[in-house]
């Protein structure tokens, strides 16, 4: 088939990628012209490294930090109020846990999506979809046709209720997120930083201020020379509007947010230039994904909080189910062969990336709103086991890892094309592994 992709994120990149190896004409539309990329960082899990493993992903040029353990820190005295040990993880799941600054995970992605043979047209924005006749309407006036098209451009796609047929807006949950990327040696200049850096394994170093709520997540990447740092805080109102990932603010507010900080702390922020800000937003899951000749994959189909970090890991999982279930010799690009190959991948897809969203959406430091409603809200997708998220398990906990790491999209998928004559998983379709049929112990 002739496939387009509109956007070269993550998803987009991953599902280049996937496509051309599942022998496909790929070509990529994405409307940034990609010459002052931006980021922070950003954590894979198990279940993303292990994709980026099996398409020979440069790990050694993209530079990630591999991460050993969870540090919860009281903000005001340093002491440490809680430990998670991440050692173990990657011989239990087959593939490390670690951190990329999203620009050099984004330049290996595209390395590897035109190593693989995909085109990628830059400054090309589509501003219109026609799901059914598989044409999109580019800002300049083009007008191309695919026999399937890819909608990865993001949690503020404008094609999503065309294709769900849905009014699932992108909802404020109240919070903004002061953001900067630290040398990490500048932040070791302050004699109390470096004591709480000083013989310590990578990882999350999070700081918490009980009396405020105001919580501080940090962690390196970039082969440990910065520091991603995000100020989570109540939103001001002259950051209602900011929902764009490179507004700025200024070192004041952010020193202000942080007030009653150590300051060790305080010092971090002024180890650099320039502070971004963004509001959080997220949306509940749509129950329809593809439309027509179109299918919705990552955020722009499941915009979640970055309670598990898995908004890029389920990216790169739609993408590599891609793979497996649209290889080109066991599809037709006729209308009703591409309308049940898509049923299919729905079917594998949705409930799982569904289910990680809705438990994603409640964070004790961010968002509890509904929480009591989460497991009916699930049971809509999926009715296998659940862990006792976000009430009896820490966010980084063994039964989270066991939860979500563990999970094979390859053999998943392969195991779904087995069922493709017949168009229909069965019944009881296990995704997780392990659990009984209704169990839940969440609420």
């Amino acid at each position: 088939m002739n496939v387009g992709i509109v956007g070269a994120g993550i998803a987009g990149l991953g599902a280049a990628v996937a496509l051309r190896r599942a022998g496909h004409n790929v070509e990529v539309f994405e409307k940034s012209s990609f010459k002052a990329e931006i980021g922070a960082a950003i954590l894979l899990t198990p279940n993303a490294n292990r994709i980026l493993r099996r398409w020979g992903f440069d790990f050694d040029k993209a530079r990630p930090v591999d991460f050993k353990q969870f540090r919860f820190v009281h903000a005001q005295n340093l002491s440490m109020l809680a430990r998670e040990d991440f050692e173990g993880v990657e011989e239990q799941f087959g593939d490390r846990m670690c951190a990329y600054h999203r620009v050099d995970l984004h330049s290996g992605l595209r390395e590897l999506a035109e190593k693989e043979g995909a085109k990628i047209r830059l400054g090309a924005e589509a501003v219109d979809v026609q799901p059914g006749d598989g044409v999109v309407t580019f800002q300049s006036g083009e007008k191309v046709q695919k026999d399937f098209w890819i909608l990865a451009d993001g949690c503020h796609c404008p094609f999503l209720p065309k294709i769900a047929d849905e009014d699932i807006p992108t909802k404020k949950i109240g919070k903004s997120v002061y953001r900067w990327l630290a040398p990490f040696d500048k932040v070791l200049e302050h004699p109390d930083a470096a004591k709480l850096w000083a013989d310590q394994a990578p990882g999350f170093c999070t700081f918490f201020q009980p009396t405020t709520g105001i919580f501080m997540v940090t962690y390196p990447c970039r082969a440990g020379t910065l520091l991603n740092c995000a100020v989570f805080h109540n939103t001001r109102p002259d950051e209602t509007q900011k929902d764009v990932w490179n507004a700025s603010t200024t070192h004041e507010k952010v020193l202000d947010a942080l007030d009653g900080y150590h300051d060790a702390v305080k010092h971090i922020p002024m180890a650099v230039e320039q502070v971004k800000v963004y509001t959080v937003t997220q949306r509940p899951p749509s129950t329809r994904l593809y439309r027509g000749r179109m299918l919705c994959i990552g955020d722009t189909v499941h915009h979640m909080l970055p309670s598990h970090a898995q908004g890029g890991c389920s990216a790169l999982e739609d993408a590599t189910a891609l793979e497996i279930l649209f290889v080109a010799d066991t599809i037709a690009s006729d209308s009703s062969s591409l309308a049940s190959r898509l049923d299919l991948y729905q079917q594998l897809r949705l409930p799982r990336s569904a289910t990680t969203q809705i438990l994603s959406s409640t964070n004790p430091q961010l968002t509890m709103d509904k929480v009591a409603e989460k497991t009916e809200e699930i049971r809509r997708f999926y009715g296998g086991h659940l862990v006792d998220w976000p009430k009896g398990s820490g966010p980084w906990s063994r039964e989270i890892r066991e939860f979500w790491y563990g999970y094979d999209v390859v053999g998943e998928a392969e195991e779904a094309m087995k069922y493709r004559e017949s168009g229909r998983l069965p019944e009881g379709w296990r995704w997780f592994g392990g659990g009984r049929e209704g169990e839940v112990v969440m609420v």
